[in-house]
């Protein structure tokens, strides 16, 4: 018996280590400040005269247990000399830690885009984040909350309500250079069962240097109850260069 007993623990010995060392490792903490920039620019001349312009910023603040997030987004289109697209969205977001994988957060929205009908928005809203994924390669993050919304609207009567939502922030590491994130979002009135939008932004983003990155990105906008005389859904498609500092 001992031989064996012996045998069976030299292998353990062996076979446990090994098996150990195969477990990928968990990611790092991310770093305490964090942000990015991002310019898209399209123009022509000549026959025919278009600019498009695209800008957007992140910056990120975690001093534990909290994490502050600022996110901005612009975009504008000219053609002719004529302005055909000017929309606006900006999001603050405060949360802190209230479990190993939970957290709570307050956040508010602000959007403009008068060639969609929407002259001003207003969303303050509070709920719970979970870290429902958190790999070296796979992140996924979800969070679900209440609020309300003000929209002062160009045509037809204003909305002010109490709304609900939710939606997903996936990351899939595609290689140390390149990763895929979608981004997906619903709310919805909870006075008018008509009046819910749906907003999904997928972007695939490769290093180009230790600083700059490209990012190839669609968004898309829905809006069941749209603005009289407007359509329900806004699409822009971007190629833009970004800085993470």
């Amino acid at each position: 018996m001992r031989p064996r007993i012996s045998v069976i623990a030299f292998a353990c010995l062996i076979v446990f280590p090994r098996l150990a060392l195969g477990q990928p490792p968990p990611p790092p903490p991310p770093p305490e400040r964090e942000g990015s920039a991002e310019l898209a620019f399209v123009g022509t001349s000549g026959n025919a005269s278009t600019q498009t312009i695209g800008l957007g910023g992140e910056f990120i603040y975690r001093p534990a247990p909290w994490e502050s997030r600022l996110k901005i987004n612009y975009v504008r289109n000219e053609a002719e000399e004529v302005v055909r697209a000017q929309a606006l969205l900006l999001t603050l977001r405060a949360q802190r830690l209230l479990r190993p994988r939970l957290s709570g957060y307050g956040q508010y929205g602000y959007q403009r885009d008068r060639f969609a009908g929407i002259l001003d928005r207003d969303v303050v809203e509070g709920g719970l984040v979970f870290n429902w994924i958190a790999q070296a390669r796979h992140k996924l993050v979800v969070d679900a909350g209440v609020g309300y919304a003000n929209e002062q609207r160009l045509v037809g009567d204003n909305l002010s309500t109490a709304t609900a939502g939710g939606g997903g922030l996936y990351t899939l590491k595609i290689s140390d250079t390149s990763q895929l994130s979608e981004d997906a979002h619903l709310a919805a009135s909870l006075s008018e069962s008509r009046d819910w939008r749906y907003a999904n932004a997928i972007a695939l983003t490769a290093k180009v240097s230790a600083i700059l990155s490209l990012k190839v990105s669609n968004t898309v906008r829905y809006l069941n109850l749209p603005v009289t005389g407007f359509k329900n859904t806004d699409a822009v498609t971007a190629v833009a260069l970004v800085a993470k500092f």
